[in-house]
């Protein structure tokens, strides 16, 4: 087994420490949070199945909602700045 030497903040270090079960190494809490994460990704990649006309009415509908968002967000920021004797 090859060792490589890695060097962490000691906020990083105590992290780490703080995350060991047991008789863990640092190397079996980097590798155990790792495959954690790797797992999450696989659990939830390609959950959300949809076909272009969906995909596109989504799409759709998300740009609606930002620009009115957007637009609510300025009207609440001018309303904001008007009334602290803004113009």
């Amino acid at each position: 087994m090859t060792i490589k030497s890695l060097t962490v903040t000691e906020d990083a270090y105590d992290a780490l420490k703080r995350m060991k079960h047991g008789g863990e190494s640092f190397s079996d809490v980097i590798l155990r949070v790792a495959s954690a994460r790797s797992e999450a990704v696989k659990k939830y990649f390609g959950i959300l199945k949809m076909n272009d006309k969906d995909t596109k009415l989504w799409l759709k509908n998300v740009g609606q909602y930002k620009k009115e968002f957007g637009e609510e967000f300025a009207r609440r920021q001018h309303k904001l700045w008007k009334s602290h004797g803004n113009s």
